[in-house]
């Protein structure tokens, strides 16, 4: 019976993947750049011919022997051809070369990577890119930009960019777990990632794994820490962590992980990886971030409700703001009921009056402010909500008013309001003359 990789793969890159096909249709994109490379592409086995060395199972029997016993353990089948990269970062790959239209593997292997993994370790890193390839992520890669002149990471808008930046951490705790099953030693699969992140071995890094991933429990219990320790690898304490909690699942054990003692049933086992990807999740840690972020949002609300007429630009700019500022998940933030939020926003007012200053103020203001200008007006409501809110905040009338000119000078109007009535009414005789 063929090993089920979906019953692997970690639930939220699944989540992810689900939305990015449906949301934002890659699918046709996808097969549109996969024809396109097929047809001009002159293959990336000629680069790796041209820049690395292959090695053969003469040359190299030890890679051999462990590609071998790696496709073994993953239950699938695949001829590889070898290439030895003249670096010594310790890194791998391993993709299927588009033309071809049979299962063939190219392996590639930076020296640094053979020199300094063991068979066991050897045997995770090769089963992590393998499984990247098994799970699919590989093929989304070409929604990554490579047109120098484009500033964007990807050819997706700013939404579908930031779920695919977040997906991608996702995807690396899928294929942790198939570098797992691959070596059947959560120890060793443990050492792989910290060489290939550091690239160091034994003799410069004790790597004691069991303090190390302990440190993941003190981390999640302290928001300053978090900041801190996420700052420049934001990725790599959760990964450990997650990759224990799959040893010691009821999953890994179903695919070839004999591990004594009890395990995590599935829903266990992902529960607790949630949790883990919750803790990098973007949004602010401190209170007084947190409670600018909800003073944005709210009061956005309520200035947008201010106008009978709520245009698409208005709710654009702030979903967007709260997004390119604060946290991935704008959505999450915002609350519609208008009666919720005068209930909320009074204790949100209070951190900021308490623990803020003047910035903090003017900050929330003047972008409440160009939220109100978005629809290329400033009507008397819009007004009357900022000045409830500024008054709130303990700011002057004269304060406001100048925040409010301020934000004008710098922004100017976003849109046309003569423009927005003409595209209302069109809307409307459209929708009529189509009823």
């Amino acid at each position: 019976m063929a090993r089920d990789w979906e019953d692997i793969r970690y639930r939220g890159d699944a989540a992810d993947v689900k939305e990015l096909f449906e949301t934002y249709r890659v699918g046709d994109y996808l097969v549109a750049f996969e024809e396109n490379r097929r047809r001009h592409d002159q293959g990336i086995r000629e680069r790796l011919l041209k820049h690395g060395i292959r090695l053969t199972e003469r040359l190299s029997p030890r890679i051999f022997r462990v590609f071998a016993e790696v496709t073994n353990a993953l239950e699938i089948t695949s001829e590889a051809e070898v290439f030895c990269l003249p670096d010594q970062d310790v890194n791998a790959f391993a993709i299927l070369d588009v033309r071809e239209h049979q299962t063939h593997s190219l392996i590639g292997l930076t020296a640094g990577a053979l020199e300094k993994l063991d068979d066991a370790e050897l045997k995770s890193i090769l089963g992590h890119e393998l499984g990247h390839f098994l799970f699919g992520h590989n093929r989304l890669n070409a929604l990554l930009t490579m047109d120098a002149s484009n500033p964007a990471a990807t050819v997706l808008p700013s939404f579908g960019e930031s779920l695919f930046l977040r997906w991608r951490k996702k995807a690396e705790i899928s294929a942790d777990r198939a570098g797992l099953l691959a070596c059947r030693d959560f120890y060793a699969s443990s050492r792989s990632l910290l060489k290939a992140t550091f690239g160091l071995s034994e003799k410069n890094l004790n790597l004691d794994i069991d303090a190390l991933v302990g440190q993941i429990d003190e981390i999640s219990d302290s928001l300053e820490m978090i900041d801190h320790v996420f700052a420049s690898h934001p990725l790599l304490p959760i990964r450990l962590k997650a990759l224990e909690h799959f040893w010691n699942s009821e999953k890994a054990r179903r695919n070839g992980c004999e591990k004594e003692g009890e395990h995590l049933s599935d829903k266990e086992l992902e529960g607790q990886v949630d949790a883990l990807v919750q803790l990098a999740r973007r949004y602010p840690t401190k209170p007084l971030s947190e409670a600018v972020m909800k003073a944005i949002a709210y009061g956005g609300v309520l200035v947008l409700g201010a106008d009978a007429n709520v245009g698409d630009e208005e709710v654009k700019l702030l979903v967007q703001l709260l997004h390119n500022i604060f946290t991935d998940e704008p959505e999450a933030v915002i609350i519609t009921d208008r009666e919720r939020i005068r209930r909320a926003l009074p204790a949100v007012v209070e951190i900021i009056n308490t623990e803020g200053g003047e910035s903090e103020k003017g900050f929330v203001l003047s972008q409440l402010a160009e939220i109100a200008l978005a629809d290329g007006a400033l009507v008397d409501s819009e007004r009357e909500t900022l000045l409830e809110i500024a008054a709130a905040l303990g700011v002057p009338e004269k304060h406001a008013y100048a925040i409010i000119v301020g934000t004008v000078q710098a922004q100017g109007f976003h849109s046309d309001a003569k423009l927005n009535r003409l595209a209302g009414q069109l809307r409307r005789s459209l929708h009529r003359d189509l009823a």
